[in-house]
């Protein structure tokens, strides 16, 4: 098994996104003037394994509008296509896509994948309701058109400490698993490597390791139980299986994943 980190550009998040108010002001926060964080990645991932290419994540593409709380950084060389291809792979060699969630750093490179597109399915049923569109509108980030978003259910059973999940290998090996809170619908797939350890390809559960430690939940998690819980979730499954945690904004997840380091 290989796993390569796709960067799809950078991102800059307002300070208030990162280290959330707590109580009333924790979301309007973010909509007003604020300090804003140095650049972070905007990671994906290809998994190479048993002669199949799985694609976690499709990054950002060059024309994303800035929102209140983050500002983007990235240009048509650093969109899939070209990532692909620095890492010595092709578009046409993917055989799976799946998403973490339906937000634009996370999905709007899919316009690129011509195959579907797989999506949790509360996670694709709340992208296409009322309220999900009106605020896609108002950030200006739609949901990329002409691709072929497929529902996937996690029917798999339980999973080390995750309730949820749902094989993408023949040999089980790499797993999707329900990793609610940023978004409700929210997933993680982990890759059990060649030597064992548990690769956690985190999407935006966090965005950095010292958030999982810290129990410290997003600005624009809908629910911070269950972000809170979720995380209580990953340590729990670390303890019990040696876990490489990779968030895709965390600078340090190409290093932890090179050298393998567990949580």
């Amino acid at each position: 098994m290989r796993i390569h980190a796709l960067t799809t550009g950078l991102v800059r998040l307002k300070h208030a996104f990162l280290y959330a108010s707590t109580g009333w002001r924790r979301q309007p926060d973010l909509f007003l003037p604020g300090e804003w964080c140095p650049p972070v990645p905007i990671h994906c991932w290809a998994i190479e394994h048993d002669d199949q290419l799985i694609l976690v994540d499709t990054g950002e593409t060059a024309n994303v509008h800035d929102i209140p709380f983050a500002r983007f950084d990235l240009s048509e060389n650093d969109e899939l296509p070209a990532q692909l291809a620095a890492a010595g792979l092709a578009l046409g060699d993917v055989d799976t896509v799946i998403l973490t969630h339906m937000h634009g750093d996370h999905m709007d490179g899919a316009v690129h994948v011509a195959g579907p597109v797989l999506v949790h399915e509360p996670e694709l049923a709340f992208a296409r309701s009322f309220g999900a569109r009106v605020v896609q509108r108002l950030l200006r980030q739609p949901v990329p058109a002409g691709v072929e978003f497929r529902a996937l259910n996690l029917d798999g059973g339980p999973f080390g400490a995750f309730s949820q999940s749902r094989s993408l290998s023949a040999d089980g090996r790499i797993v999707a698993v329900a990793t609610p809170g940023h978004t409700a619908g929210h997933i993680s797939v982990i890759c059990v490597d060649d030597e064992g350890r548990h690769v956690l390809l985190a999407g935006d559960t966090t965005d950095t390791i010292e958030q999982l430690r810290t129990l410290r939940p997003d600005a624009v998690s809908p629910k911070v139980k269950v972000t809170v819980e979720t995380m209580r979730t990953i340590l729990a499954h670390a303890r019990e299986h040696p876990t490489v945690y990779l968030p895709s904004h965390d600078p340090e997840s190409v290093t932890r994943l090179d050298a393998g380091t567990t949580l």
